[in-house]
């Protein structure tokens, strides 16, 4: 079944700092998928109340993606990053919708905190172990 494919506001001005967890305004699928969309250019679907992301990430790894999907929650906005990465955007909707493993649920605000998608100085770095 295909997602419906959600268009970002190119001129959203909200970002992770300006939304705290005490706070009522938490970060929400509206604020997220422009958020990211800004950042990345991460292309989008949604299949009910979860909002599944593919991403390039060839600044990290050249001609790979990553995936995640977001669902509210009552503590705010829960964030599944996939455990691994794609060789191709079809690849990675493909895991996306065969519920690929994933790494545990972070919500928005500390998974902005902790990601390197969104940095596009980010490098990955091959260290040969003896």
């Amino acid at each position: 079944m295909e997602g419906k494919h959600l268009k970002a506001k190119a001129n959203s001005k909200v970002t992770p700092e300006k939304k705290d967890k005490k706070s009522k305004n938490k970060f929400t699928i509206g604020d997220f998928v422009p958020w990211l969309h800004e950042k990345t250019g991460a292309h989008f679907k949604n299949r009910g109340a979860r909002t599944e992301c593919v991403i390039d990430i060839a600044h990290v790894e050249p001609g790979c993606f990553a995936a995640l999907y977001v669902l509210p929650s009552t503590d705010g906005l829960a964030v599944f990053e996939l455990t691994d990465h794609f060789p191709s955007e079809d690849a990675a909707w493909q895991a996306l919708e065969a519920r690929a493993d994933h790494y545990p649920p972070l919500i928005f605000e500390e998974w902005a905190g902790q990601q390197y998608l969104t940095d596009k100085n980010a490098r990955v770095e091959k260290l040969d172990l003896i």
